[in-house]
């Protein structure tokens, strides 16, 4: 039989809701599908376009990021050293200068590359100029999960409440059912919107069947504007607006109680967990013990590349495990092979996707990473989920398929990166010197 793809003999882990796994396997590639998974030695009647040899390798599922503002690489290292209120306000006002669709496409791209070179498939992005990053994507072959960012206030695009509201609208129609793009309804933050707006987007929500992400209880300052705002706490003015009742994903997730854990965990939400950034900025540390054991869907964003610096879900990964271990006290809070589910399946089902991608099955979407191990820091590896959590790194990253397309092949990626990167370092230059 022939097949577009073949990439055989490395260690495959499927993630699949068993954890199937076949340590000398192979994954087939047919028309953006995988249409074979299993042991090596079964792939001897194919035949195929293009075979990668994984041998020695970790061959898995793609990685979903589920927070990102990717655009915002443009100003990476622009507001270090500060809080979450000191960064927003240096980067509001950096915004304001610089930012317009062509700006946006431009760090799009730039955050596209490093995210694939990571090893991520897909990704959801929280920015201005949604259709920038959308056009950026389709044309590296990434998928995403976008769509306007809604607050109170006109944002850089100058839009007041009623025409954000009709444009997203709009947004959603004309995005539903395009390939490699899902839309999803974007507020910002409870301390960025009334609670008639809250609800709103709820019935936007309900009416257009579409899932939310909001940024929610990420630092003590915020759950003071939310409580002086609406009298509670972020979750629970969710709640009131009705949006628990819709697909939801929050962003951070840091000050949570108990019976907020127990509300997201029956409502089905799902959290999209940040250590990185919430470690820079003195956020703190949210309690995804708690959370796993209540069955909180869990997923890992790397936010955006200006709060967290880069774009890299194996650091993230890796300081998920560690920063947890240090709160609870005990070294298996995250195991290795749950973070690896929280990048990979856990962020597909976290974005309403699990059916399409997340695990190596057939018939899902080809969203494929293979990872080497040769280097000295992962020889031995005697599990392959602890070798890609606390050893291996995106520098191991040699392929990369996105619905069976190529973004990574053979550690380098397939759309040229350095027009890209010439361009953001020129307006890189002026951001610094209107700083200046």
């Amino acid at each position: 039989m022939r097949v577009d793809t073949l990439i055989r003999g490395g260690v495959v882990l499927t993630m699949d809701g068993d954890f199937t796994r076949h340590d000398a396997g192979y994954v087939a590639v047919t028309g953006g599908r995988i249409s074979h998974v299993g042991a090596d030695a079964d792939a001897a009647g194919l035949s195929a376009e293009r075979v990668i040899d994984a041998e020695g390798g970790i061959i898995l599922p793609g990685f979903v990021n589920t927070h990102c503002h990717a655009a915002m690489t443009l100003f990476r290292g622009l507001a270090d050293d500060v809080d979450l209120d000191g960064f927003l306000r240096t980067v509001w006002r950096a915004e304001a200068e610089h930012i317009g669709p062509a700006s946006v496409e431009l760090g799009a791209e730039l955050a596209i590359a490093e995210m694939a070179l990571s090893g991520v498939t897909h990704f959801l992005d929280m920015y201005w100029y949604p259709e920038a990053t959308i056009a950026a994507a389709q044309r590296v072959g990434m998928g995403l999960t976008s769509g306007p960012p809604m607050l109170n206030v006109e944002g850089v695009d100058g839009m007041g409440w009623a025409e954000r509201m009709a444009y997203t609208e709009g947004f959603l129609e004309r995005y539903s059912g395009v390939d490699g793009v899902q839309p999803m309804l974007l507020p910002h933050g409870c301390y960025t919107l009334d609670a008639d707006k809250l609800a709103e987007i709820a019935n936007l929500a309900r009416a257009a069947g579409c899932g939310v992400h909001i940024h929610a209880a990420e630092a003590a300052w915020e759950m003071q504007l939310v409580r002086d705002a609406y009298g509670t706490t972020p979750v629970r003015a969710l709640e009131r607006a009705g949006l628990l009742e819709q697909p939801l994903l929050l962003a951070h997730a840091v000050h949570l109680d108990g019976e907020e854990i127990a509300l997201l965990a029956d409502a089905g939400a799902g959290v999209a967990h940040c250590p990185l950034s919430n470690a820079k900025l003195a956020s703190g540390m949210a309690p995804i013990g708690e959370m796993r054991a209540s069955g909180v869907t869990l997923s890992l964003g790397t936010d955006g590349p200006a709060s967290g610096n880069d774009l890299d879900m194996f650091a993230t990964m890796r300081l998920a495990a560690l920063v947890h271990n240090l709160r609870s006290g005990t070294s298996d809070t995250l195991p290795a092979r749950d973070l690896v589910a929280m990048a990979t399946s856990g962020g597909a089902m976290a974005l309403g996707l699990g059916a399409r991608t997340g695990s190596l099955e057939v018939g899902k979407q080809a969203d494929i990473t293979v990872v080497a191990t040769d280097a000295p820091h992962n020889v031995p590896s005697y599990c392959p989920y602890s070798t890609l959590v606390f050893s291996a790194g995106r520098s191991e990253v040699r392929h990369v398929l996105a619905r069976g397309r190529a973004l990574v092949a053979d550690g380098r990626p397939t759309t040229p990166t350095e027009p890209v990167k010439a361009e953001v370092r020129r307006l890189a230059a002026d951001i610094a010197n209107r700083r200046d």
